[in-house]
């Protein structure tokens, strides 16, 4: 097998210990090199890239947040545009054509659908949207907190919302973000990061409750409804448990996710169809803090925040993942994403 590169965002500054955006190599054994700092950046902390261009694009989480567009060919990275964004823009993903940059503002509740050109270049200003809405939770949820924002396979655009406990899908209507449904979510569960099953279904990994919810389309991804709950670990999470990333498995078979406070990776398998899921295993992260970790094959790698590392996991046959190798020491790793 030949090495496979990723991107790596991070914090920086008075967020963490980063100083843009760097570039690593995964080995033949899974193991993992450095390959140097791509280029400075202000806390590019989530990343995606274009689906047909060499073209990478960060979000700059700060309270005058941003978007930043990055040539990316040859593995260097030159900027090609940046366009304002919303308070602490935590979250972007690139439709499935090209044609849209979506962007999840945590700060001030807006999601944003940039439109990209030709080249996948930052092509003019967002369309966007507010949201509404709060928690039970006063010290997270006083208002709408936006954290991600992608395409379900119909193409309507399903967003999280941590601080109103919902999940919000819209259509994109002459390049304009048009409501057209909202999921109520149990109350002060969080909702943060999702993804949709190839069956369908979408599960929802809950920051706030540390809980995994599966959401069945009803008539179409702009009506959903929760068909099931699960613990988000195997063993008991604590009261200090975040969840951070969920990510797809072994063609759906098995789902992981990852929790701050308790340090650990958890495999889930997926029952009924994509109906449900229940934990099989709580693996630790490798690290300190794993706030988002990348699912390739028979390898995972988990970006573990305060401990300045990247940790590589093989998967088994029975879906646990299992340590390969030393982590590799990146400051302040947030975001790993293949490049």
């Amino acid at each position: 097998m030949s090495e496979r590169t990723f991107w790596v965002g991070t914090y920086t500054g008075a967020a963490g210990g980063g100083a843009g955006i760097y570039r690593v190599a995964r080995r033949a054994d899974g193991t993992l090199r450095a390959a140097g700092l791509a280029t400075e950046a202000v806390c590019p902390s989530y990343l995606a890239v274009h689906p047909t261009r060499d073209v990478l694009y960060a979000v700059r989480e700060e309270d005058r947040g941003g978007v930043v567009a990055y040539e990316a060919a040859g593995g260097r990275l030159k900027e090609v545009g940046a366009r304002e964004a919303g308070a602490l823009p935590c979250h972007l993903s690139v439709s499935p054509d090209g044609a849209r940059l979506l962007v999840a503002d945590y700060g001030s509740g807006t999601v944003r659908a940039y439109p990209l050109g030709p080249g996948g270049d930052l092509a003019g200003d967002a369309d966007v949207v507010d949201g509404h809405g709060g928690g039970p939770r006063a010290d997270r949820q006083e208002g709408p907190h936006a954290h991600m924002a992608v395409h379900a396979p119909d193409g309507t655009v399903l967003t999280t919302d941590l601080g109103a406990d919902l999940v919000r899908s819209f259509r994109i209507e002459g390049g304009a973000l048009r409501l057209a449904g909202e999921t109520a979510l149990p109350a002060g569960c969080g909702p943060r990061h999702l993804v949709v099953h190839p069956s369908g279904h979408v599960h929802v990994l809950a920051e706030l409750a540390a809980s995994v919810l599966v959401l069945r389309p009803a008539g179409g991804y702009a009506g959903l409804e929760v068909v099931a709950e699960s613990p988000a670990t195997a063993g008991p999470a604590g009261d200090a448990a975040q969840g951070a990333a969920i990510r797809l498995g072994d063609g759906g078979r098995f789902v992981y996710t990852s929790m701050r406070g308790t340090d650990v990776v958890t495999a889930h398998r997926v029952l009924d169809g994509g109906a449900a899921l229940a934990p099989v295993a709580d693996v630790p992260s490798g690290g300190h803090w794993p706030r988002d970790l990348h699912v390739d094959g028979e390898w995972m790698h988990v970006a573990n925040e305060r401990s300045d590392a990247i940790a590589t996991f093989r998967i088994g046959p029975d879906g646990v993942p299992a340590p390969a190798g030393p982590p590799l020491e990146i400051p302040s790793p947030v975001c790993v994403i293949p490049g």
